[in-house]
């Protein structure tokens, strides 16, 4: 069992006893995303994503255990093909032919502004570390 002073000291300088993770500190603006990121992952997981439901769930129990690779993983499914910038909410195949559940203008707006909230967060965490 490691020594609770050395497990102290190693938190205190934003370090952890497994040398693979990064801790800091939870303030205001990564409680925010926690809570964001959860709402993402259900609007996600309730449209039938689970892959990107699973991926917000991921970055978010990261960033509840004060690990900050947390950021990196959330920031990392942007970018490129097939990343969260292609995911469009509200919109299924039935008999071959695509489309589109009712309310899907709604539920893409609201998928918008968590997804851009959640980046904003994200990148004013990473900047300020």
């Amino acid at each position: 069992m490691a020594n609770p002073s050395f497990h102290r000291l190693a938190e205190k300088r934003g370090q952890s006893l497994n040398s693979n993770v990064r801790c800091f500190k939870l303030g205001p603006k990564t409680e925010e995303l926690i809570g964001v990121l959860d709402e993402l992952a259900a609007v996600l997981e309730e449209d039938g994503n689970v892959h990107w439901g699973g991926w917000m769930r991921k970055a978010r129990a990261r960033l509840l255990n004060s690990d900050y690779s947390g950021i990196e993983y959330f920031l990392s499914a942007y970018g490129g093909m097939g990343s969260m910038n292609d995911v469009i909410v509200g919109q299924r195949y039935k008999n071959g032919v695509l489309e589109w559940r009712s309310g899907h203008i709604e539920l893409n707006q609201k998928f918008n502004a968590l997804s851009a909230k959640a980046l904003k967060l994200a990148d004013a965490i990473k900047r300020s570390q």
